[in-house]
């Protein structure tokens, strides 16, 4: 076959199936991206909707309390010695309720009640009534908060102390540390003047009366609209934005804005240059996650994402969270403003990521990334939060007060109460089922188009090779010169006569 047609049989095949190949990619990516916005988007008597009401990923809540062992020692000025203790662990169920759709906003409003119920056999022998001494919230809290009045206030204030027998630190039982609440008559007699409901009841608990509650109303995108802005929230209580923080440093309100999901949901495709964001009710402010690395569930590849240090550095971008000068520490931020005044400060647990003079304030914190650090791991084609664990760690400054007798002599320290590890794992027969269904067509596609693509470049290189072969083959040819015999015409004539005969013997 001549050279040319076969280079252009090549060329022709080539260009084909690399044009062929990235059509057809797109065009089953438009198809792809439409299946998956369809099964994604929270619409009346889907199953994605009845998943985001009630996620059926099971859901656990861990509490590590720090138990104060040297209590005397600690009022006479001594470093707290801590002893943590947990994990006593709670099954958590979510249950949203009262949606109500907007299809012209694209948008759905509902309440999210979470209860927890304590689970024995998950906590490696411990149980609700273990005793744990920790430090008297509600009497640092009026302690705090009594601080800058005169000194004659805060004689008043010592002897309301006095008259309930209220001490720095109290011994309590787990259950009712956390979500039972205890019988605190000075809460009781605060409720009378402030009509609280909850300081009504004379009780107090770090979690009480959180279980089977809800934190608010929340509206998020459905993604009918489109999913640029999937389960991204809208509005938390009504409102788009938080009034919580001071304006930031350029005089903006960056850091009472509400930006991104709840985080078991992430508008797709999830990529690793592009932070993911999400709104925490538990620290008032929206954060992000930068990708960390790649990890495995099962056949499916996860991109980890984690909270980056700068978060919660003491940076002038974080100044707007600084409510105070003692309080305003790497890994902390004092969410007193959205506590009603109350001095609560929230951490990584045991300062990780913090300065180490913080977890060298007290004894028995030993700070580490693979038992501390907050992590997504999300599947990056639905955006769909696999597996997570989100850690928080509650704190409460502990101050001296020359003016308040209780707290006299005692080292100024942030002194830590407990922390939480909130996880949930997509069971790993769900994560097979998503491989099956979407994951696998999708990767089966995308690889055979890029090999197709590859062979048809293959095939452009073999018909360049052999073009460039014939025009050298050419070229060489038109360069051959006969080589003429030395002897002149002499020889011209033996010449002629060796051709006559040997025509004459092909005749």
């Amino acid at each position: 076959m001549n050279v040319k047609i076969q280079i252009a049989i090549l060329v022709t095949v080539g260009v084909v199936l690399i044009v062929g190949s990235l059509c057809f990619q797109a065009k089953f990516q438009s198809v792809f991206d439409n299946i998956l916005a369809n099964k994604l988007m929270l619409k009346p008597g889907s199953k994605t909707l009845e998943s985001f009401k009630s996620p059926p990923v099971p859901i656990f809540m861990q509490f590590y309390i720090f138990n104060l062992t040297n209590k005397e020692e600690v009022l006479a000025g001594a470093k707290p010695v801590l002893q943590q203790v947990g994990p006593y662990t709670y099954a958590e169920k979510q249950l949203k309720y009262d949606l109500q759709f907007d299809d012209e906003k694209g948008t759905v409003t509902y309440l999210q009640n979470k209860t927890f119920v304590f689970r024995e056999d998950l906590s490696e022998g411990l149980a609700e009534s273990d005793r744990i001494t920790t430090i008297n919230a509600v009497m640092m809290s009026l302690g705090s908060r009594f601080s800058k009045f005169s000194g004659g206030v805060q004689a008043l204030v010592e002897m309301w102390f006095m008259r309930f027998g209220v001490e720095p630190f109290v011994t309590k039982p787990v259950g009712e540390l956390l979500f039972h609440g205890y019988d605190e008559p000075m809460l009781g007699s605060i409720g009378a003047l402030t009509k609280d409901p909850v300081q009504l009841t004379g009780k107090f608990g770090f979690f009480y009366p959180k279980n089977n509650t809800n934190d608010g109303t929340y509206t998020v995108y459905t993604g009918v609209k489109g999913m640029e802005d999937y389960q991204n929230i809208v509005s938390w209580k009504g409102e788009s934005d938080v009034s919580f923080w001071k304006n930031d440093m350029w005089g903006g309100n960056t850091c009472n804005m509400i930006n991104g999901t709840s985080g078991n949901q992430f508008p797709q495709p999830v990529l690793k240059k592009k932070p993911v964001r999400l709104y925490t009710a538990e620290l008032c402010r929206s954060i992000y996650a930068e990708f960390q690395r790649e990890v495995s569930h099962g056949p499916v590849t996860l991109y980890r994402y984690v909270l980056p240090d700068r978060l919660l550095a003491n940076t002038p971008e974080n100044k707007c969270y600084c409510t105070d000068d003692f309080t305003c520490r790497a890994s902390m931020i004092n969410v007193s403003p959205c506590r009603k005044g109350a001095p609560v400060v929230m951490s990584t647990p045991h300062f990780y990521q913090g300065d180490p003079e913080d977890a060298e304030q007290v004894v028995g914190l030993r700070p580490r990334a693979e038992e501390h650090e907050t992590y997504l791991d999300i599947e990056p084609t639905t955006g769909v939060t696999m597996r997570a664990a989100k850690r928080i760690q509650v704190n409460m400054p502990l101050r001296r007060y020359s003016n308040l007798p209780s707290f006299r002599n005692v080292s100024d320290v942030i002194f830590p109460i407990l922390w939480v590890n909130e996880s949930a794992v997509v069971p790993l027969e769900r994560t097979q089922a998503l491989h099956r269904t979407l994951i696998l067509p999708f990767t089966l596609v995308t690889v055979g188009t890029w090999v197709l693509v590859g062979l048809g470049v293959l095939l452009l290189v073999v018909a360049a090779v052999k073009g460039v072969l014939a025009l050298r083959g050419r070229n060489a040819g038109e360069k051959e010169v006969p080589v003429r015999n030395r002897r002149g015409r002499e020889g011209d004539k033996e010449n002629g006569v060796s051709e006559k005969l040997n025509t004459a013997n092909y005749e």
